[in-house]
Order: C-alpha cells, then sequence, then structure tokens
C-alpha cells in the first residue's frame, strides 16, 4: 500500500485529477473514498494550463495534501508518469513527465491511464469491489477501457493493453486519431455521434435539430434528447452507434471472460445497459453465460477516476 492509502482517516488523501478530451476535472478526496469538494474546466490545451488549473485546486485545500493523483487518456509510464502516446487534442503532453508538467514542489505526484485509475476505483468501492475478472468502458468524447484480470489490472509489454476503444470493428471506416481505421470510437463516441448526426443535417435528412448559431452540430445529450422525441434521424444514429457497441462487447466478452462489464462515461448515464443488449445477440450472450452489464457505480460523482488516481498500482 503506498503512503497516500496509509494517510490518516479524516484528512484529506489527495487531490485526484482526470484530465480528458473535453473537460478537466479535480477533487480533494479522503483516504475512505470521501469526496470532499471537485471542480471542473474545459481539457487544458497547453501545459501551463494545466498546471495552472492543478495549483488552483491545491490553493483550495484546507488541510494539508499529501500527494497528486492524476488520471490521463493515451498510454501513461504509471512508474515515470511520463505520458508515452497522446494523439489528439491533448498531444501537447506526449513525451512530457506529468510530474514536472505540474511542478507541485514536494508533493508526490501519480499518474495512470484514467480508464484504469476508473476501474481501480470500482474495485476498491463500487461495481467491481470481490471481483477478479472485470472490465470498464467510458464511453464519452472518446472510448477508453482497462481490464482486471485474475485479480490484476492488465498493462501488458508496452503499457497499451487495455485500450479497447482502438479495437477495429470496420477495416474500411473512419481514420481514428490513433492512425487506425475503423475503431470502436470512431463509431461509439460523442464525437461519432455527434459528427454522424451532423452528417444527416448536411444532406437534408429529417431532423428535429440544426447547428447552433456558431455552426456547431447538437451534442449527445440533445441528439439522445430528440430520438426519444421521435427525431428519425437521431434515432438511425444511435441505432447504428449502439449496434457497433454491441458487437464490441461481445469481442470483449470473448476475449476476456469477465464476471461483469461495467460502463461509464457521460454516454453510459445518457442510456442504459438495457437500451445496449435490447433484442440482438448482445443479449443473449450475456444471459447465456450469466454476463452482468452494469453501469459505473462512481461516475456520477467523479469518484471513478478521481478516487483511482492515488492508488494506481505501481503510480507511486
Amino acid at each position: 500500500m503506498s503512503d497516500l492509502a496509509r494517510a490518516g482517516p479524516g484528512n484529506p488523501l489527495a487531490i485526484g485529477v482526470d484530465i480528458g478530451g473535453t473537460a478537466i476535472k479535480a477533487a480533494i478526496v479522503g483516504v475512505g473514498g470521501e469526496l470532499l469538494e471537485n471542480f471542473h474546466a474545459p481539457s487544458p490545451r497547453s501545459a501551463s494550463a494545466l498546471r495552472d488549473f492543478v495549483h488552483s485546486v491545491l490553493k483550495r485545500a484546507k488541510l494539508p495534501v499529501q500527494g497528486i493523483g492524476i488520471g490521463c487518456k493515451g498510454i501513461i509510464d504509471a512508474a515515470s508518469s511520463r505520458v508515452k502516446s497522446l494523439p489528439g487534442d491533448l498531444h501537447f503532453l506526449e513525451g512530457r513527465l506529468l510530474s514536472e508538467v505540474i511542478d507541485a514542489g514536494d508533493l508526490t505526484v501519480c499518474a495512470e491511464n484514467d480508464a484504469r485509475t476508473a476501474l481501480i476505483a470500482e474495485v476498491l468501492w463500487g461495481a467491481a469491489r470481490g471481483r477478479r475478472n472485470v472490465v470498464l468502458l467510458t464511453l464519452g468524447t472518446g472510448v477508453g477501457g482497462a481490464a482486471l484480470v485474475n485479480g490484476a489490472i492488465l498493462g501488458g509489454a508496452g503499457g497499451a493493453a487495455g485500450h479497447l476503444g482502438h479495437m477495429s470493428l470496420d477495416p474500411r471506416g473512419g481514420l481514428c486519431i490513433c492512425g487506425n481505421y475503423g475503431c470502436l470510437e470512431t463509431c461509439f463516441s460523442s464525437r461519432a455521434i455527434e459528427s454522424d448526426y451532423w452528417a444527416h443535417l448536411h444532406r437534408a435528412a429529417p431532423a428535429k435539430l440544426c447547428l447552433d448559431s456558431a455552426g456547431q452540430p447538437p451534442n449527445t445529450e440533445a441528439i439522445f434528447r430528440a430520438a426519444a422525441d421521435g427525431d428519425e434521424s437521431a434515432r438511425h444514429v444511435l441505432d447504428c452507434a449502439f449496434e457497433y457497441l454491441a458487437a464490441a462487447i461481445v469481442s470483449i466478452l470473448h476475449t476476456f471472460d469477465p464476471e461483469i462489464l461495467i460502463l461509464g462515461g457521460n454516454l453510459a448515464r445518457s442510456s442504459s445497459p438495457d437500451r445496449i443488449s435490447e433484442g440482438c445477440w448482445l443479449w443473449r450472450c450475456c444471459r447465456r453465460g450469466g454476463f452482468g452489464l452494469l453501469a459505473a457505480t462512481l461516475v456520477s460523482n467523479l469518484k471513478c477516476t478521481i478516487l483511482g488516481c492515488p492508488l494506481a498500482p505501481g503510480a507511486c
């Protein structure tokens, strides 16, 4: 157990930071999983913006902070906090040590992939407690993943294991930020759903939504609401997206044979396990194997990634 985990009860354990493609979130957290105060801002677009955000959170702590835990998308070397690979909007962090970027003086800075920290938190306090074989998908701006296999978080030879958002679903599909074609992330993610709906608008297909005054397409929440309200284009977009997700989940079941699969992220909160599995071969597969498809229990109050950050194996 790390020094952070041995902190006295009732004291702030650490600052937890979740660096996402759309937003950055942070919290002051306690040793028992208490979320004492949380913060959020648009995702940083420079190293200095990331550092300033974290330091602003540190200033709000009313008791001494013993360390900082960071969950970040991409391939992260937990031993050093180096960002090994991070394509897309946060590419400016690639090759950097997050501990140096944060520049928090003598405070311990730990870092790990954000989906892995989310799974760690679910194992400690959430839906995966008492389980030894679990897969987690984070469904948001992109798609993240992590796997617990026989009680250990799967890392792989180069630290890339569990990046399930980049499993190939369509070899002739769109180009992904990772350089691959037809990844799950290009078929089921906020950006995939929004861009597909925009394509329907561009073709003048029947739709109840339109571009906003800045020329931006509707967001996923609006598309979900429109589908529930009978928007034909929204329904078609979501039907196709969920079909891709179902195909990916079936592949995950056969690859990992988990006890449960946990769905987190804003898209999971916009839907439900029944919506994903209803009336298709995924449902039959789940029923036959006694497999459970669960919504993340900690996502709604930031605990998933933020509380898992300071306790990531090997991170401290």
